[in-house]
């Protein structure tokens, strides 16, 4: 399965990138969960954005201060994210399996989406593993699609793809976190901003902390 969705995120990168490197301009809600984000790492160390993408994320939490890394299944878009922000370092990984990351390396993981394309039962295999490279203590900022469907798309970004969307009850990520060992901080919830800048879905973010 990472297969798949690593050729079909290499083969969409490049629009990828020009379409949503910009996306936090008009979120700010978004915004100022990772303005708390850099709060509550603190100095614990450097925060990863992980399935970062064209590296947004990790752009705007270094902007604000936080050390920052980014991490992403497909090689193309960390080739994206490097050309945009090169100060920041970037590499390809496996969130499933992060085998060139150290137990504790990080303070802090902004995982964004990171776990949309994960079918339920690896879900709690993906925490696991993002527990074991945060540092103890150290802040996990997830966000996911609330519902229960699975989007498929034939389409994606002018690409013919084959790609699967997971949306998820907060309730059952709630129990996932707690599962892969996670003590639970905020549970919030928005509902979507208009169409011409997101996906129309509800959006759920936790924090979570390694104890």
């Amino acid at each position: 399965m990472s297969d798949d969705v690593q050729s079909t995120y290499d083969r969409v990168a490049e629009n990828y990138a020009a379409h949503f490197r910009d996306e936090l301009d008009k979120k700010p809600f978004d915004r100022k969960l990772l303005e708390w984000l850099v709060e509550k790492a603190g100095d614990l160390g450097v925060i990863c954005d992980m399935g970062c993408g064209p590296g947004q994320i990790a752009r705007y939490l270094s902007a604000h201060g936080a050390r920052v890394c980014g991490i992403d299944l497909s090689p193309a878009m960390v080739r994206e994210a490097q050309s945009l922000s090169p100060h920041i370092p970037f590499q390809q990984g496996d969130m499933l399996a992060l085998s060139d990351v150290p137990d504790n390396s990080y303070g802090g993981i902004a995982a964004f989406y990171a776990i949309v394309n994960l079918p339920r039962p690896l879900v709690v295999l993906a925490l696991q593993e993002l527990r074991r490279v945060l540092c103890p203590n150290g802040i996990l900022l997830l966000a996911f699609h609330v519902g229960h469907e699975i989007k498929h798309l034939d389409e994606f970004l002018g690409k013919e793809v084959s790609l699967d969307f997971f949306f998820f009850e907060t309730e059952d990520v709630k129990n996932d976190l707690r599962s892969a060992g996670f003590d639970l901080e905020e549970v919030m919830e928005r509902d979507p901003y208009s169409e011409d800048v997101e996906h129309q879905s509800r959006r759920a973010y936790i924090f979570a902390r390694k104890p």
